[in-house]
């Protein structure tokens, strides 16, 4: 049992060893409310944080969402299962820890739910008179501004990542957007384990176009047609690296010298410009922006890159296959082989992954339905327990056991009679798949087998026209006789309502 002498919720006057103060008001955020409660005691505030839903929601705390509130405010991670209320228990330790006035950053997966729950527990924060703002795409920095000076700010953590990159590139600190310097003081983290676990090494980049030293990519690329493979260079196929060999450098220095050092003139793709010397070899790695590098991305291009395999070219462009964006030059590398256009590079002009980013903060917490296989990774990143929150009520849901077939077709053919049978009872079918070419498949079949039946279907995968409504089609997957077809991660976080969500009404279907 956690006791709340330690957490400080209950019995404490003070938060993080400050003394309670005011919150920074601001009428104009979205939810402020009445300012006269500003300042009182810890007990009396928490008490109001449980009563709240009760006078906004019409629903009262339970002993369990309590519990809950209490871990995220100790720093923790709360795994509650799903329908347990995850949002309202994040309203505790958001309310006590925008007391010291320096603001809380409720993160969330996706847009959608950052605007739903500053409307949902806005009601809340309003009541007990702290401001609520959210941060949607589209907006400018003045309405940003004034979201993140609000007590809560609700957002998604793409949006507050890029907001924290922008800010370190603006030369005025008054066209910041983050309230610098306790931008990152407290941030709860909705479905914490697919932010910081699953998507927390994936960086977010803001990138500039540049078409500076463009030109060295070709002759680098006929450069690299000379150089013989184990003779002038050397290849690592597991760690897809290639290092020039002594003869490679006297080759690359000798032709850098004879195309006169290209670029664009001095200072910019020369290596005059920079104070070098093209006829010694060791100056094409000691420059800026060196030579030797554009050689070894083109040696790259060649040895690790294949026309009708990794990439196609048509209609002078290359297209690559997988859908991934290269890096490091290995596109214009690539175009240069290939005797394409070059397009400029996109040059990194800032970036940091999620797991950098919230390592940042003073405190950070969170909650989901899944964290406890993930504790230990928790743990050695960010010195964070999971606690698992027991259900209110006991578990009544039934898990049958797993059926295993040993042809795919004959699994998909059980299925499609599982959703045929569950439809005809009314019973709302959520099926997941794990690829958007297996969503799309399942969908065609049942099109095929039961085209009046399955007219109303809906999928929803990584595709942009689904993409763009995911969690207003998961939103509604619970309507009467619903199917909806979905890919494992699509929709997390939203709740899925028996009926149907009424606040969101027509809009989907």
């Amino acid at each position: 049992m956690i006791k709340s002498e330690k957490l400080g919720i209950f019995s404490l006057n003070t938060v993080g060893g400050a003394p309670l103060s005011a919150p920074r008001g601001a009428s104009e955020c979205f939810g402020a409310g009445d300012a006269s409660t500003h300042g009182q005691a810890a007990p009396a505030k928490n008490t109001r944080v449980q009563e709240a839903p009760e006078a906004g929601r019409k629903r009262w705390m339970t002993y369990r969402q309590i519990v809950g509130g209490a871990v995220l405010h100790a720093g923790a991670i709360a795994e509650m299962k799903t329908g347990e209320g995850k949002t309202l228990v994040s309203t505790l330790a958001a309310y006590l820890n925008a007391l010291v006035g320096k603001g809380v950053h409720v993160v969330t997966v996706n847009d959608y739910l950052a605007r739903r729950d500053a409307e949902w527990m806005g009601r809340v924060h309003s009541f007990l008179g702290l401001s609520v703002g959210v941060i949607q795409p589209g907006q400018n920095r003045e309405e940003r501004q004034l979201a993140y000076a609000c007590d809560m700010t609700y957002g998604s953590n793409n949006e507050i990542g890029f907001d924290y990159l922008r800010d370190h590139l603006v030369q005025d600190p008054n066209e910041r957007t983050l309230r610098w310097p306790d931008a990152l003081h407290y941030s709860i983290v909705d479905e914490i384990d697919s932010v910081l676990i699953d998507e927390g090494r994936n960086p977010l980049l803001i990138s500039n176009m540049s078409s500076s030293h463009v030109m060295r990519f070709p002759v680098a690329a006929r450069v690299a047609e000379i150089l013989r493979r184990d003779i002038d260079y050397t290849v690592d196929l597991k760690m897809r690296t290639v290092q020039l060999t002594d003869s490679g450098v006297a080759i690359v220095a000798e032709s850098l010298r004879s195309e006169d050092a290209p670029g664009e003139g001095p200072g910019e793709g020369s290596v005059e410009g920079e104070g070098g010397d093209a006829s010694d070899p060791d100056d094409i790695f000691e420059t800026r922006n060196s030579f030797a590098q554009f050689v070894l991305t083109a040696l790259k291009a060649k040895e690790f890159y294949l026309r009708d395999r990794d990439y196609i070219v048509r209609d002078g462009q290359v297209i690559i296959v997988d859908e991934v964006r290269w890096s490091d030059g290995i596109h214009q590398a690539v175009e240069a082989k290939e005797g394409v256009e070059i397009k400029p590079v996109s040059e990194t002009v800032a970036q940091v992954t999620y797991q950098s980013l919230f390592r940042l903060y003073g405190k950070v917490s969170g909650m989901t339905g899944t964290a406890k296989t993930e504790e230990e990774e928790f743990k050695r990143i960010f010195g964070m327990p999971v606690v698992v929150i027991p259900t209110n009520r006991p578990n009544i849901r039934k898990d049958l056991d797993v059926v295993v077939f040993l042809q795919a077709l004959n699994k998909v053919h059980y299925v499609i009679q599982e959703i045929l049978k569950m439809n005809q009872l009314g019973r709302p079918v959520l099926v997941g798949t794990s690829s958007v070419e297996e969503s799309e498949r399942l969908y065609a079949m049942l099109q095929v087998e039961h085209p009046r039946r399955f007219a109303h279907i809906q999928v929803l995968n990584a595709r942009p026209e689904n993409a763009a409504r995911e969690a207003e089609i998961v939103a509604q997957a619970g309507r009467f006789g619903g199917i909806t077809i979905s890919t494992n991660m699509a929709g997390r976080g939203t709740d899925i309502v028996l009926g149907g969500n009424p606040e969101v009404g027509d809009m989907v279907l």
